[in-house]
């Protein structure tokens, strides 16, 4: 079994060795091993820290990880819970609820049209399918996106014309999103202090609250921003629209 330093260990798992710390303090890592004064960490700490880092960046918030720390409690093993095939809440209450499916390549022709190699390629990299195993066969990350990408191509919508708009929309909402977490953290920086990491159960809670506050306000915000531009792009394409058609219709009079 290998063994680490807890330098050797954060850099193995890709994080820091004051993170690798915080989780060990509040239960989320075992106690290493003692020989004199050196720490000695195996290859389960590893897997267990990584578990963790894969959790925080799958959207999970620290609400959840507090729920670890409760089993953790219990005297229940983290890989273990990891392993569990229902997680109840700590799974299913993710930052958002995509519902995948895998499909062959037929079953997304039939809601998607024709797809060449190249298409398919250009839906794995905007993140709408990923290839599996099997061949022509895909897992869909979000079936509720194929559905509307359906329904805008059942109305004569092209399916590369879609790509291009959603891409574009991603990108603008990836700054919104990174805007809002600045701002956050910033908030967190204020209240607690630069550098601050929670270090008990009760600065766990109010570090959830807080990101689950964020989390609601953001939302209902952005819903609210973009149907009040969607309505002023409306009108103003039709303006357009109208004043496009007006000039057509007069130069077809002038015209002999």
């Amino acid at each position: 079994m290998a063994e680490y330093r807890i330098d050797d260990l954060a850099r193995e798992a890709g994080t820091t060795t004051r993170n690798v710390r915080v989780y060990q303090e509040n239960g989320l890592l075992p106690r290493p091993q003692r020989r004199g004064r050196v720490a000695i960490y195996t290859d389960r700490h590893l897997k267990q820290l990584k578990a963790i880092i894969r959790l925080l960046g799958e959207g999970f918030t620290v609400k959840h990880i507090l729920k670890f720390l409760t089993g953790l409690q219990r005297g229940e093993d983290l890989v273990e819970v990891l392993d569990l095939a229902d997680l109840g809440e700590l799974v299913t209450a993710p930052w958002s609820n995509p519902v995948s499916q895998t499909m062959t390549r037929e079953q997304l022709e039939t809601r998607l049209g024709s797809l060449d190699d190249p298409m398919l390629r250009r839906l794995a990299d905007d993140g709408v399918i990923e290839p599996s195993a099997t061949d022509n066969n895909y897992r869909v990350i979000d079936l509720r996106l194929v559905d509307d990408l359906a329904t805008l191509i059942s109305r004569g919508m092209p399916l590369s014309a879609l790509l291009k708009a959603t891409s574009a929309v991603d990108k603008k909402l990836d700054e919104a999103a990174r805007v809002l977490t600045r701002s956050g953290y910033s908030e967190v920086v204020r209240q607690r202090g630069a550098g601050w990491l929670p270090a008990n159960d009760d600065e766990l809670a109010w570090a959830a609250d807080l990101v689950d506050a964020m989390r609601r306000v953001a939302r209902r915000a952005a819903h609210a921003s973009l149907d009040r531009a969607f309505d002023a792009a409306v009108r103003a394409e039709l303006r357009q629209y109208r004043q496009e058609s007006n000039e057509h219709g007069a130069r077809l009079e002038e015209s002999p």
